[in-house]
């Protein structure tokens, strides 16, 4: 199996302009870079490099450094399955990465535009086309909102722009899932000292329409979750203080007695 991704350029013209050309790679790097960490859960600027590069409608080739099937078979699948009109996100496909494709309707305008971007990593190609963004928001439409809480380490900060975003890996799914939080001086430091941590985030959360959470907004609070290595553990097989369970029977025998 092929362990890289070809992206061809197929524009409108008879030529691709440079403009079109930059735009695309700028749009690829951002949703590589985005699915690499939904899966990998690595942050990195030099995970993937180019293969080769051709002309024509031009086309290409990247492959991660560290071979990760899983991580192909996600973004050439993933894609697919938006392309196709899905209603629900694919494998991995959070919120940023959504947004990503989104983004991309931004090639298929202007007179230096594409016909098509294509994706793949064996002989079948996802297509990406001018109604990738429609496709995205019948994805990101179909959800619904609650109060609620989420659980989970606390792993990344980003804050940029005048909506800062921290990042928790959901404890239940394993999903990275964005947090909006207030742009204060307060909010921002309690979220710095808590950087990879276990912490619980209480507030309306965005749910996809299969259930997944996506996104927290309008945080109430964030507290440390961290067990506290003081505390006595008890083993398989025993209670903090007593002596090891040998004989279960026994042992239930005595509870029920008060001994």
């Amino acid at each position: 199996m092929s362990r890289n991704l070809t992206f061809v350029i197929n524009p409108e013209g008879q030529q691709a302009s440079l403009e079109l050309f930059q735009k695309t790679i700028e749009d690829i790097r951002r949703l590589i870079r985005d699915l690499d960490y939904a899966v990998t859960r690595e942050k990195g600027r030099r995970r993937w490099v180019i293969e080769a590069l051709r002309t024509s409608a031009p086309t290409i080739t990247v492959r991660p450094l560290l071979e990760n099937d899983e991580l192909i078979e996600t973004i050439v699948n993933g894609v697919a399955s938006v392309s196709r009109g899905t209603e629900v996100p694919p494998d991995h496909f959070n919120e940023p990465s959504l947004e990503d494709l989104r983004r991309m309707q931004r090639l298929f305008r202007g007179g230096d535009r594409a016909r098509n971007v294509t994706i793949s990593h064996n002989e079948h190609p996802a297509v990406i086309e001018r109604d990738i963004g429609s496709k995205v928001d019948r994805i990101l439409a179909g959800g619904y909102s609650a109060l609620g809480s989420i659980q989970g380490v606390l792993d990344a900060i980003n804050l940029h722009g005048p909506n800062p975003v921290f990042t928790i890996w959901d404890s239940e799914r394993g999903t990275p899932i964005h947090c909006s939080f207030p742009k204060t001086s307060e909010w921002v430091k309690r979220v710095e000292d808590l950087l990879q941590k276990l912490v619980m985030v209480k507030g309306t959360v965005n749910y996809f329409k299969n259930g997944l959470p996506r996104s927290i907004v309008g945080i109430k609070a964030i507290t440390d979750e961290t067990p506290d290595a003081n505390l006595p553990r008890a083993t398989f097989g025993c209670l903090s203080g007593e002596e090891p369970i040998t004989d279960v029977v026994d042992f239930l025998k005595r509870v029920r007695e008060g001994v």
